[in-house]
């Protein structure tokens, strides 16, 4: 059962997946967070937890401040979500709005392998699940980015598909019009500015063959809909996106998150429904064999 928690030092709110159970997410900060996008985040969390064989539920939290207000609402959530870290009931991480170096205490506090939690580690599970989307090889492929001004992941997918002889194809015009990004002729089109920026629109124009998700939850469930009609792949965002999610619960001796990423979804793949129903089985079996009642939904955007 889902809980959100509306803290009382400032104005903000942690959700928390699975009642009870120790919870992992990212906090991000804006005039104003919905609790609705940050129960998707949470619910696509606990899906890569899932995927990745990891007893954790997903959580997701929300600052509201804006301007002179941002420090002291900062300072207060920090403050009164420290003794949940502590506990390692909870763990947190930086997102969209949060100044550069803001939870570095609480990461620490955490006691979690840091070295997992890096941009350049998400890239590379977003490039394994392209290259395994595309056949295996992507030497030759073409891939657009959307939202590839938004930080450093879309930055790091870029150079590492260039590395392994991707292209990366350039649509004019996407200051003005950011959705023509979804008639791009390429192969595969890598997207996660924000929940849903895929919708059922948007689909009309897809060319490409595959759909690879570099954030959480970009795809809405009609436009996953209308691209399984059509015969378009869409991997599943709580698998290609869980790099700096899961990295810091991976051993040193464990299999690299990469390499997990295609085994996940080359296991999913065998469901007759496609890999992203298929991916959703898989976690669920897993959820089920350690919670009493699956979460209700599934880590798609609305």
């Amino acid at each position: 059962m889902v809980t959100i928690q509306n803290l009382e030092l400032s104005p903000s709110f942690v959700v928390v997946d699975i009642d009870g159970q120790p919870a992992t997410g990212l906090v991000r900060l804006a005039r104003k967070i919905l609790h609705s996008s940050a129960t998707s985040m949470a619910r696509s969390a606990t899906y890569s937890f899932a995927s990745f064989g990891i007893k954790r539920s997903g959580a997701s939290g929300g600052i509201n401040a804006q301007g002179d207000e941002i420090e002291s609402a900062l300072a207060s959530f920090l403050s009164e979500i420290e003794p949940s870290v502590k506990a390692g009931d909870l763990h947190l991480d930086p997102a969209k709005g949060i100044p550069s170096g803001a939870f570095s205490n609480l990461q620490e506090m955490s006691g979690r392998r840091t070295e997992g939690l890096q941009p350049d580690n998400q890239a590379e599970g977003v490039v394994a699940a392209t290259r395994w989307a595309l056949g295996g090889d992507l030497d030759g492929r073409s891939v657009a980015i959307e939202g590839a001004t938004h930080g450093a992941v879309p930055r790091a997918i870029a150079t590492k598909l260039i590395q392994q002889g991707a292209t990366i194809v350039e649509v004019d015009g996407l200051d003005e019009k950011p959705w023509l990004i979804w008639g791009a002729q390429a192969d595969a089109i890598v997207c996660g500015s924000k929940l849903g920026v895929l919708n059922h629109a948007g689909t009309r124009f897809i060319k490409a063959k595959a759909i690879v998700p570099w954030a959480t939850t970009p795809v809405t469930t009609k436009a996953f809909a209308n691209l399984q009609r059509a015969n378009v792949r869409v991997i599943p965002d709580f698998v290609s996106a869980a790099g700096s999610l899961v990295g810091g619960y991976i051993g040193p001796k464990d299999p690299s998150v990469s390499d997990q990423i295609v085994t996940i979804l080359s296991e999913s793949d065998e469901h007759p429904d496609g890999v992203l129903l298929g991916a959703c089985y898989r976690a669920e079996s897993f959820l089920g064999s350690w919670i009493d009642k699956l979460p209700f939904g599934r880590p798609l955007a609305s």
